[in-house]
């Protein structure tokens, strides 16, 4: 007995980025088994009628800090200056505790699910505590506490108890971790090491951020580096297994020596141009290196929406480019899907609709005006789609929503504590 997608036009986002219409895709247990006329219903199958669905790849948000869901809209408009002169936090920070950061966590793993948002890579201090709730809601993830200098036992022991629950080999388990050092300006040389020696040990991939601000770069030249490129590679912290988010001030020969080492980039466009109101040339890297694309945190992009993040990326990337040829639609969808798994170290396992692969699925409404006429539906789902357009959704063969509507989880209801948050911890009238 298997589940069966059925009627659909399928973006596959395999090596050839066929197109396939009318097709059934069958799922048993956690994989696609099938498709097309093999996939065909048989008695005792679950269908799902996709005659007016379009399927792509669940889609891949290679960074985020889940649980500061509810930061958002508590820092607007703030100068550049102020993120640095603070440790980025957001005014009201001291007025979370264990309990508020739980709550966001667990609405933010709901409006991932709804979005379309299949799969994450989350850090935050004290993630192991905060990482079973992303276990439970059935999203594939790869967690990773923050590692600085002032808290480093406390972050490595946090370390040590994620990878000792849930194992660093994403074949293994949906929830997977990592090794996640904050940033340049907040490790030392020698903890920098330090993450990438135990990280090689334990098979884990390096999240961090680099290049985020100007005050980073000028602590780690302060340090005696000619930049963050000089400063990870004396750190052994290059290469596809380490990822590193925003690289918003790359010098130009940073960007040539940083392809040709081929570390992997979580490019976070609505977070950039948030707080630095500038972002990194998108079209300088992406097919030279693994590109993903994040949402970073709700203070400094308000949405989980990856529809948006690719839209924006695109866009402004070609302004950069000065070349409006520059980003073309497929290779924003692997963004999306495909590149985001391979910066994840999970491209054999998901990313694609293909045989074999994970059953992470998006299933996208094509009653949907948005989503009219279907000219080219790959342009549709890139400069197009909108949350609203997410119809269903499966993770590892479990619909996690269908007909719009989450199966675990009530939205009005986690939205009313959201609110109920507001009204206790600053005085929002409810």
């Amino acid at each position: 007995m298997g589940l069966v997608l059925t009627g659909a036009t399928v973006l596959t986002v395999d090596a050839a980025d066929r197109v396939l219409t009318g097709c059934d895709v069958r799922i048993e247990g956690a994989s696609i088994a099938a498709l097309g006329e093999a996939a065909a219903p048989r008695p005792g199958d679950e269908v799902i009628d996709c005659a007016r669905g379009l399927v792509i790849p669940g889609l891949v948000n290679v960074h985020t800090h889940a649980a500061t869901a509810l930061f958002r809209g508590l820092a607007e408009d703030l100068p550049r200056p102020y993120w640095a002169a603070n440790s980025y936090r957001v005014p009201g920070q001291e007025r979370f505790g264990p309990a508020d950061y739980a709550l966001s966590l667990e609405a933010a793993c709901a409006e991932f699910l709804a979005n379309g948002v299949t799969c994450i890579a989350d850090r935050l201090a004290g993630m192991d505590a905060l990482a079973p709730i992303i276990e439970a809601s059935g999203l594939r993830a790869v967690v990773g506490s923050t590692i600085t200098d002032v808290r480093a036992a406390e972050g490595w022991a946090e370390t040590e108890r994620l990878l000792h629950r849930y194992g660093a080999d994403p074949s293994a388990s949906r929830v997977t971790a990592g090794v996640a050092p904050h940033a340049l300006d907040s490790c030392s040389d020698a903890l920098l090491a330090e993450c990438a020696a135990r990280a090689r040990r334990a098979g884990a991939r390096v999240f961090l951020h680099v290049a985020q601000s100007e005050p980073e770069v000028a602590a780690v030249r302060a340090r005696g580096h000619a930049g963050a490129l000089a400063c990870l590679r004396r750190a052994g912290l290059t290469g596809p297994d380490v990822v590193a988010a925003h690289c918003i001030y790359l010098r130009e020969e940073e960007i040539e020596g940083w392809c040709a080492d081929g570390t992997a980039i979580a490019h976070c466009p609505a977070s950039n141009l948030k707080i630095e109101a500038r972002t990194m040339p998108l079209h300088r890297h992406l097919g030279r290196v693994p590109v993903g694309l994040g949402t970073d945190w709700t203070a400094s992009d308000n949405g989980m929406d990856l529809f948006f993040e690719a839209r924006l990326a695109a866009l402004v990337g070609k302004m950069l480019a000065g070349d409006p040829t520059a980003l073309p639609t497929r290779a924003m969808l692997r963004m999306m899907t495909m590149e985001g798994a391979r910066v994840l170290g999970m491209d054999h396992l998901v990313g694609s609709v293909e045989v074999g692969k994970r059953a992470d699925l998006v299933v996208l409404n094509l009653d949907r005006l948005e989503l009219a006429p279907p000219h080219d539906p790959v342009a549709n789902v890139v400069h197009s789609a909108t949350p609203r357009s997410v119809r269903d959704v499966i993770v590892d063969g479990v619909p996690l929503k269908l007909d719009h509507c989450l199966t675990r989880v009530d939205e009005a209801a986690l939205a009313r504590r959201m609110w109920d948050f507001a009204s206790m911890s600053f005085g929002f009238p409810v």
